[in-house]
């Protein structure tokens, strides 16, 4: 945590929906770091483990192994995952590799906060641990 606020990683290579996604988590109080790509959500992740980290995971250096990746250098830091581009399938390995929580893009941005505050209150209520995988497909 940085001066008392959760730390929150948004990594989308879409500057105007890293913008918009950062604009909304803002206003609930987070201390925020941003990320284009997967290289750099690493370097970040690599100097300080935010309390959460929220991600796209189509760009350069992403996918499912990305999520791999991040998950072995921060194995209890809750992973939510936003993509247009996923199916059922995608859904199913991001998941099984680790991620915490799965959104299909559109995101309505009420209930992606409302899952941000959920996961970040279970990890300061019980200390840093994986939570239960969780999904909101549309």
């Amino acid at each position: 945590m940085i001066e008392g606020k959760p730390a929150v990683l948004v990594v989308d290579d879409d500057g105007e929906m890293r913008s918009l996604l950062c604009d909304s988590l803002w206003r609930e109080g987070y201390a925020l770091h941003e990320a284009g790509d997967g290289e750099a959500a690493f370097q970040l992740v690599l100097s300080a483990v935010p309390n959460l980290i929220l991600t796209e995971i189509r760009f350069d250096a992403g996918g499912v192994d990305y999520i791999n990746r991040l998950r072995a250098i921060a194995p209890s830091c809750p992973i939510v995952v936003m993509t247009a581009f996923g199916d059922e399938q995608v859904r199913m390995k991001v998941l099984r590799a680790g991620a915490t929580a799965y959104f299909s893009k559109p995101v309505h941005l009420a209930e992606l906060r409302s899952c941000v505050r959920q996961l970040i209150r279970e990890e300061n209520r019980s200390g840093p641990q994986h939570v239960a995988a969780t999904e909101v497909a549309r």
